[in-house]
């Protein structure tokens, strides 16, 4: 199941590769204040993978660049949230240890914006949706209210890929006879999660054929890209 979401993720990927493409599919304007005070935010792990695309297409994760990104990320992330109207809120990661539902949130959160992108941005519509954008992970995300006091909570999903030597020695190959084969890419999608009601108030997908998240400063540009048309309070 996963690794159809993920082929399914990548074939929308691919047709929007070559500059850095963002599509936000669903934002409610504003987030709710609560009796005046500003909307507190947990930002979820974050959920990153880097790898080498291979000659034969296929991806080799990349355990150091993947930490190193989502040290960047983090950073990134902690940085342009604070720039606005909100009070972020710490996610102890060893909470969803103990706690099965938290745990099974951030599985659920993976698997619902896959079928979002799929469904949305992808070409499999939904003929039941009508267009609509009304996703939700369901009442459970309030014992994240519960246990953290935060009002929303942020996702970030990415994969990044590089071209290895083989690989970009078959692209040369390829372009010399007129044939096309794609190289590394980035995608990634971002979504603010309503934790009373479960329903996803914002939801941003981002696709490049460039960037390095090995780096901060690249980091940096994706996650601005990322979170382009975040609403505020």
């Amino acid at each position: 199941m996963r690794t159809a979401l993920l082929s399914a993720l990548l074939a929308v990927a691919l047709v929007l590769t070559g500059c850095t493409h963002t599509d936000q599919v669903k934002s409610v304007g504003q987030l709710k204040q609560t009796s005046g005070q500003k909307p507190a935010i947990i930002v979820m792990p974050i959920d990153v993978e880097l790898s080498i695309l291979t000659a034969s297409g296929l991806m080799e994760p990349q355990a150091e660049w993947t930490q190193s990104a989502n040290q960047f990320i983090s950073e990134s992330l902690k940085n342009e949230l604070s720039k606005r109207r909100t009070n972020l809120v710490p996610y102890n990661r060893a909470n969803s240890n103990s706690d099965p539902t938290l745990a099974q949130i951030e599985r659920l959160h993976e698997a619902v914006g896959f079928a979002a992108m799929a469904h949305h941005v992808g070409q499999a519509k939904l003929p039941s949706k009508h267009g609509r954008f009304d996703w939700t992970l369901g009442d459970d995300v309030r014992e994240l209210k519960k246990a953290t006091g935060a009002d929303y909570a942020m996702f970030v999903f990415i994969r990044d890929s590089y071209s290895s030597a083989g690989r970009v020695a078959l692209q040369v190959g390829a372009a010399l006879l007129g044939v096309g084969v794609h190289g590394g890419y980035q995608v990634g999608f971002a979504s603010m999660v309503d934790l009373e009601t479960g329903e996803i108030a914002w939801f941003n997908f981002l696709s490049s054929g460039a960037g390095d998240l090995r780096k901060q400063e690249a980091a940096d540009k994706t996650v601005t890209a990322l979170l382009k048309g975040l609403p505020e309070a």
